[in-house]
């Protein structure tokens, strides 16, 4: 049961990045705020008003670093999702979509027909309606923004 433990963990874990990071933007900064710049303005009353809680380009940059890595997390595990794509719990199947939906997103998704194929198998022949729903953004979002060769060697990796 050990096995089955971890893979569910995993997927847990899967389905919490997929439902709370967007695909286009990845979560705010956590923890205090950024010191207040010298440069920032004094306002009438004196007070120095600083940026916005993640505004500055160091807060951006940390971002961005991170949406990559995580993309890149998402990227390596294209051969386990295609695995997972005919799970019999439709939420995995829809975590499934929504992955390949953020790679497309992202512009890191697969030149693969056996993804093709699997999308649309699930948007079209699947019992469940969240599926069909996610596996036809998912769908749309490879349509609206490609998909990248991937080398045989860099699936080895």
């Amino acid at each position: 049961m050990a096995v089955r433990h971890e893979e569910d963990a995993r997927l847990r874990a899967l389905a919490f990045w997929v439902g709370h990071h967007q695909a286009h933007e990845p979560a705010p900064r956590i923890g205090p705020a950024p010191a207040v710049r010298s440069r920032a303005a004094v306002t009438a009353v004196g007070v120095v008003a600083s940026e916005a809680l993640g505004a500055s380009p160091e807060d951006r940059a940390a971002r961005a670093a991170a949406r990559d890595q995580r993309i890149g997390e998402l990227a390596a595990m294209v051969p386990q999702l295609k695995v997972m794509a005919s799970d019999s719990r439709p939420a995995v199947r829809a975590t499934v979509a929504r992955c390949f939906g953020i790679l497309a997103t992202a512009g890191r998704a697969p030149a693969d027909r056996e993804v093709w194929r699997m999308l649309l198998g699930l948007a079209k022949y699947d019992e469940d309606a969240a599926v069909r729903t996610a596996a036809d953004a998912a769908l749309a979002a490879l349509e609206r923004h490609g998909a990248v060769a991937v080398t045989v060697a860099a699936q080895a990796s």
